[in-house]
C-alpha cells in the first residue's frame, strides 16, 4: 500500500502548490465553444449524440475510414491502408456476450425483434443506424488520426494527421472528450524463451476468423471474455487446441483434441511448458491476455497520472480535476455500455452548462476519500477507476449530480447474471432472449438458438 499513499500524497501537493487552476468559465460573448471529441465508437457516438441534442458545436476526430469503432470489422492486420493502426478488436462470427439491453443508448433500442446476443455485424449496424438517425455524420471528421493535446491557454491545442492526405492540422477546442476506447494497447505475456519460439505468437486484437487455424495445433492463453469465444470457435477445426488459463468455470464436453493445461511457465523452439511442468508441441500462440489504457497523444501538461492499468485524478471517473474542459468516457471498469451512454450524457450536460461541478478542492477531497476506502478494502491503486459491483450506485449518482437520465437498476441484475452463467453454460448462455419488463425486472426464455442468432432486423447501408 505504500504506492498507494505515495500517489495520494503527490496529488494533493499538486493540488495545494498549483498556481493556476482552469474552470469553465467562458470570457464575455465568446463564439461558441468547439468541442472536439476523440473517437466515433460507441463512446464518440453517443457523446455526438448528446452535444447536438444541447446545441453544441462540436466535432468528432476519428483515426479510421469508418464509425463503429471496434464493432466494425476490418480485414488489415496491424495497420489499415493508409497506415493508420488498426483500433478495432472485431473478428468474423463475433456475437455480443453481454445481452444487447445492457449495450443500447438510453432512448434508441433495438427492435424488439434482434435476438439478445446479436452478431457484430448487426451490432455495427446498430450503430450505424444511431448515427444516421441523430444526424452525426456530418459532425465526424473520418482518417483524422489524433497525435497530441496539448494546454495553451484556456485552450486545448489539438493535432490530428488527415492520413488520407498524410498532412498534420492543429485545432484549438475549448472542451476535450477522450473516447479512444479501452481496446488499443495490447497487453502480452512475458514467458522466458518467447524469443526463441520458432511458431507464430499474437494477440487476439489481430485474430480475424478462424481459417487460418485450420488442422493446426493452437494455444490460446487467457479465459477472459475473447478467450473462451475463440476456445468455442477454433475446437472443432484445429488438430489441436491447448487452453492456458487459471480460472474455475464449468468446462463443456469439448473434443477429444481439447487439452487444458494451468499457466505457461517457457517457450521452447516448437513447444511450450505449463506450471505443471508438461509440455505441449503448438504451432500458434494466441495470447487473450486483455488491454491497457493508451493516451500517448496527451501532453503532461494535462494534468494527469496516465499509465496502462489506471487514469488519475477524475472526478466521477470523467472529469480531469486539474482542468475540468478535459473528459473522458470508458475509463471506468467493471461497466455495461449503457455506463458508455450516461458518462456522455453527464459531459454535454457539464459542457451545454445544464449543472455545476464541485469545486475543484470538494472534487479532490471526494476523489481522496475514494481512495482511502480502496486502502481500507486492502485494494490497490490500479483499481481506482473500479465501479464494478458499484454499477447501479453509480448511475444514480452520475443522475443526482447532472439531472442525466436514470439507467435502469435491472440492467446490473442483467449483468450480474450473465457474468455467472455464460461460465456455467458457455455454449449455450446466448440462445436465450431477455425483456425489460420494468425498471427493477425482466424475463428471459429459451430462442431456440440455431439461426435466431443471425437474426437482424435492421435495415441500414453499412
Amino acid at each position: 500500500m505504500k504506492s498507494l499513499w505515495t500517489c495520494v500524497i503527490f496529488l494533493f501537493n499538486i493540488y495545494v502548490h498549483s498556481a493556476t487552476i482552469d474552470d469553465m468559465t467562458l470570457s464575455p460573448d465568446p463564439p461558441q465553444p468547439l468541442t472536439c471529441v476523440i473517437g466515433a465508437g460507441f463512446s464518440g457516438l453517443a457523446a455526438a449524440r448528446y452535444l447536438k441534442e444541447f446545441g453544441q458545436n462540436f466535432r468528432v476526430f476519428e483515426a479510421s475510414s469508418n464509425i463503429g469503432g471496434t464493432w466494425r470489422f476490418d480485414p488489415h492486420v496491424g495497420y489499415d491502408e493508409y497506415g493508420t493502426p488498426v483500433f478495432t478488436s472485431t473478428y468474423k462470427n463475433l456475437r455480443t456476450n453481454t445481452p444487447r439491453q445492457t449495450m443500447e443508448y438510453s432512448g434508441f433500442p433495438f427492435p424488439d425483434s434482434t435476438p439478445s446476443y446479436p452478431t457484430n455485424t448487426c451490432f455495427y449496424k446498430y450503430l450505424t443506424s444511431f448515427a444516421k438517425h441523430f444526424q452525426l455524420l456530418d459532425n465526424i471528421q473520418l482518417n483524422s488520426f489524433v497525435q497530441s493535446v496539448k494546454r495553451a491557454g484556456k485552450h486545448w491545442n489539438l493535432t490530428y494527421t488527415q492520413t488520407n492526405e498524410r498532412n498534420n492540422n492543429t485545432i484549438e477546442c475549448d472542451f476535450v472528450v477522450v473516447a479512444n476506447g479501452q481496446y488499443v494497447k495490447l497487453r502480452m505475456p512475458k514467458v522466458p524463451g518467447m524469443n526463441t519460439f520458432k511458431g507464430k505468437i499474437m494477440h487476439s486484437h489481430d485474430y480475424k476468423g478462424p481459417d487460418p487455424f485450420k488442422n493446426k495445433k493452437i494455444l490460446i492463453v487467457g479465459a477472459g471474455a475473447s478467450g473462451l469465444d475463440l476456445v468455442t470457435h477454433l475446437v472443432n477445426i484445429t488438430e489441436k487446441l491447448v487452453h492456458s488459463h487459471h480460472i474455475t468455470y464449468n468446462q463443456p464436453k469439448f473434443p477429444e483434441n481439447f487439452v487444458k493445461k494451468p499457466d505457461m511457465k517457457a517457450f521452447l523452439s516448437n513447444s511450450v511448458v505449463f506450471q505443471d511442468d508438461t509440455k505441449e508441441d503448438v504451432d500458434v500462440v494466441i495470447c487473450c491476455t486483455g488491454y491497457e489504457y493508451d493516451h500517448p497523444f496527451l501532453d503532461k501538461n494535462s494534468g494527469l497520472t496516465l499509465t496502462g492499468k489506471f487514469v488519475l485524478p477524475l472526478h466521477q471517473h470523467i472529469v480531469n480535476i486539474r482542468h475540468p474542459s478535459m473528459t473522458f468516457i470508458g475509463i471506468a471498469k467493471g461497466i455495461i455500455n449503457r455506463v458508455l451512454d450516461a458518462q456522455a450524457e453527464y459531459i454535454a450536460a457539464l459542457i451545454s452548462g445544464k449543472f455545476e461541478l464541485p469545486s475543484q478542492e470538494l472534487m479532490l477531497k471526494t476523489w481522496l476519500q475514494h481512495v482511502y476506502a480502496l486502502q481500507d478494502k486492502n485494494k490497490k491503486i490500479v483499481d481506482v477507476n473500479l465501479v464494478g459491483p458499484a454499477m447501479d450506485q453509480y448511475f444514480a449518482n452520475l443522475t443526482q449530480e447532472a439531472g442525466i437520465t436514470r439507467a435502469p437498476p435491472v440492467l446490473t441484475d442483467i449483468r450480474d447474471f450473465n457474468a455467472k452463467y455464460r461460465l456455467e453454460d458457455l455454449l449455450n448462455y446466448r440462445d436465450f432472449d431477455y425483456e425489460l419488463t420494468d425498471p427493477f425486472h425482466y424475463k428471459r426464455w429459451y430462442n431456440g438458438g440455431g439461426k435466431r442468432a443471425q437474426d437482424c432486423p435492421i435495415d441500414v447501408e453499412t
